[in-house]
């Protein structure tokens, strides 16, 4: 054997081997192309689009604290509440198919309990007043109609923190329409926790918003109570900076729709008044009063006045400061004064 057959050998195992793991080499597949989240434009700022869907959602809430004071309380109460909610729409041949969801969680000191506790649906899972986690809307709606809990469709007030217009959550479905020129009207049936029953509670709103500002009137009638009740607001816009809202409320007896003032009503009937000053883009300042007439089974009157200073911080950032006052026969010679300081960073 001469060298030259010893090279040909080498190459030739060489080549086979090479040849051997080529046959066995593993191949890498390309990955396939990634799916970006899409803006959705179609509801406002904040929508992305599902990946894989055409549904689009917003994820949005907030976290609040707040520092308050009461006439008779023995020091400052302090209060941390977080918000979460996540928006889900998407058009049909019906029109808008949406899904809206709201969860609530908050802590407060100031109370003699212990500490911890689970609302969901206004049933208390365990017992305190402190802190616990709440379902507080969860609404399906299909174009104009709407089914769920959240606040009932009688609940809205002045703009100020001191007065009431009666309401609060409920089961409901709900029919909306909006015509032409700013004109809508809205039907509900309700059920109130206190109301089991078959027989729900109807209510019923018209009203009108175009740029001169809104004029509403509400009618409900609770079935449990057997009494009914009426309102209306309006808000206008004098100026550019200021808007002026007006109140009026009916009531034939106590109800679910009946207004309150300091833990005392409902009354026969009660009007307000709120003017509202934007005095910079960052801050405003409002000033308002309503007058409760013939609580129902004594015929006292009593009133409550307050004061709100708005200002936002930076974007997405508020701070607000609320004094409040009531008086009147149920309140003798123990007026309540009472305000707060609260911040919100909304997202």
């Amino acid at each position: 054997m001469n060298i030259k057959s010893l090279l040909i050998g080498s190459a030739a195992a060489t080549a086979a081997v090479s040849g051997a793991q080529a046959a066995d080499a593993i191949v890498i597949p390309q990955p396939e192309p990634m799916e970006y989240v899409r803006v959705c434009d179609v509801y406002g700022a904040g929508f992305f689009y599902i990946p894989g869907t055409e549904t689009c959602l917003k994820i949005g809430g907030y976290a609040r604290y707040e520092i308050s004071w009461a006439e008779g309380d023995d020091g400052w109460k302090k209060m941390a509440r977080g918000t979460l909610t996540v928006d889900a729409r998407s058009e049909t041949e019906y029109g808008t198919l949406g899904g809206f969801i709201e969860l609530r969680a908050q802590t407060q000191s100031g109370f003699t309990s212990n500490e911890g506790y689970v609302v969901v649906d206004d049933e208390l899972v365990n017992n305190d007043v402190d802190n616990y986690v709440q379902l507080q809307q969860a609404i399906i709606s299909l174009g104009g109609l709407s089914m769920g809990v959240s606040d009932t469709l009688y609940d809205a007030g002045l703009s100020g923190e001191f007065d009431s217009g009666g309401g609060d959550r409920v089961h409901f479905i709900r029919y909306t329409f909006d015509a032409a020129n700013g004109v809508f009207v809205s039907v509900a049936l309700e059920e109130a926790d206190y109301n089991l029953d078959y027989t729900p509670n109807v209510v019923g709103s018209l009203g009108v918003a175009q740029g001169w500002g809104s004029v509403t009137a509400w009618g409900a009638y609770d079935a449990t109570a057997e009494e009914w009740a009426a309102k209306g607001i309006a808000s206008i816009n004098a100026t550019s900076a200021i808007t002026l809202e007006l109140l009026g409320t009916y009531e034939s007896g106590n109800s679910f729709y009946s207004v309150s003032n300091g833990g005392n009503g409902g009354y026969e009937w009660s009007a307000g008044g709120y003017v509202k000053f934007a005095a910079t883009p960052k801050m405003s300042i409002g000033f308002g009063g309503q007058y409760f007439v013939n609580e129902h089974g004594t015929d006292l009157d009593d009133y409550a006045l307050g004061a709100v200073l708005d200002y936002e911080i930076v974007e997405n950032f508020d701070a607000k400061l609320a004094v409040n006052y009531r008086d009147g026969d149920n309140f003798g010679d123990d007026n309540n004064w009472s305000g707060f300081a609260r911040f919100t960073r909304s997202f």
